[in-house]
């Protein structure tokens, strides 16, 4: 506590010295979104097709710049930062055992022309495992750049759309048609936005 006085009182001592010289300073804020993808699956056979989501990435970003009551023209900067899935809905006798991909493309007509690039990768996930869970994985160069291109034309002007895919490679037991595999999960994807600011700061010297 005594320590605590002394402090305040040299803050206070500092404080009322007229002689106190203040410099300008810009510093960088961060400012961290997050926006998801649900997807289902309902598959009767072991080489099952992808399921895919569409993602309206300029809608997310205006969104994240409201609640932050940033303008877009103060953004200098937007990149890609993490990716997690879990699984939501699930609750068949017997569980299941996954491996696959994630994967993205840009979809900005509608039509999916694009190549997909995957972003991330799992690998012998039970389905019963990840059931309320928010798994980190490691992000993959090819959808990252896919993703970070999309971003710098937000950023530009444009409105990117962004189609992600799920594709199980492997699944154990097999399903069948009349034990299909039947949940649903989500994948969350974080992006950071960087902007500045100028602030007063005392002179040290």
């Amino acid at each position: 506590m005594k320590t605590i006085l002394i402090w305040l009182a040299i803050a206070l001592v500092a404080l009322s010295l007229p002689a106190c010289i203040m410099q300008e300073k810009t510093i960088d804020i961060v400012l961290t979104g997050e926006t998801s993808a649900v997807f289902s699956e309902n598959e009767d056979d072991a080489t099952d097709d992808p399921e895919s989501a569409v993602i309206d990435v300029a809608n997310e970003l205006r969104d994240i710049l409201e609640d932050n009551d940033v303008a877009l023209s103060e953004i200098k900067d937007a990149f890609v930062t993490s990716i997690n899935y879990g699984v939501s809905s699930f609750d068949q006798a017997h569980d299941w055992t996954i491996s696959g991909a994630i994967s993205v493309r840009r979809n900005d007509d509608g039509l999916g022309t694009e190549t997909f690039n995957s972003i991330a990768n799992y690998t012998k996930v039970t389905v019963q495992g990840a059931l309320g869970q928010k798994i980190a994985v490691p992000l993959e160069p090819g959808g990252v750049a896919v993703i970070n291109q999309a971003l710098d034309d937000f950023l530009a002007g444009q409105n990117p759309v962004l189609e992600f895919q799920i594709l199980n490679d492997s699944v154990a037991p097999p399903p069948s048609g009349v034990d299909p595999m039947v949940f649903d999960w989500r994948a969350w994807l974080a992006i950071q936005l960087i902007t500045t600011e100028t602030v007063d700061v005392p002179d040290p010297f």
